[in-house]
């Protein structure tokens, strides 16, 4: 890898870092909110909590993602194409 390179994957991993860092304060923020709203509800079906349910599993997913391009090998294989020989 050329310095331009290592400096990219520096880059990504500070970027990666910053993102975990948010979602750990949004966590934190969202599970110590005190209650609000009225003094009583109804208790929500179970189509009432899918809703964030898919948004969280989104997230993790999406954070998953990010986390396994980072860590990807950028020269895993030769390219055949820029290599071979005639």
């Amino acid at each position: 890898m050329t310095g331009l390179g290592l400096r990219g994957r520096r880059l990504a991993r500070l970027m990666l870092a910053i993102v975990v860092g948010i979602e750990a304060v949004v966590a934190f923020l969202f599970l110590t909110a005190p209650p609000s709203g009225p003094l009583y509800v109804e208790p929500p079906g179970a189509v009432g909590w899918l809703v964030p349910a898919v948004g969280v599993a989104v997230n993790i997913a999406g954070l998953a993602w990010m986390i396994r391009i980072c860590h990807a090998d950028p020269e895993a294989h030769p390219s055949f194409w820029r290599f071979r020989r005639r």
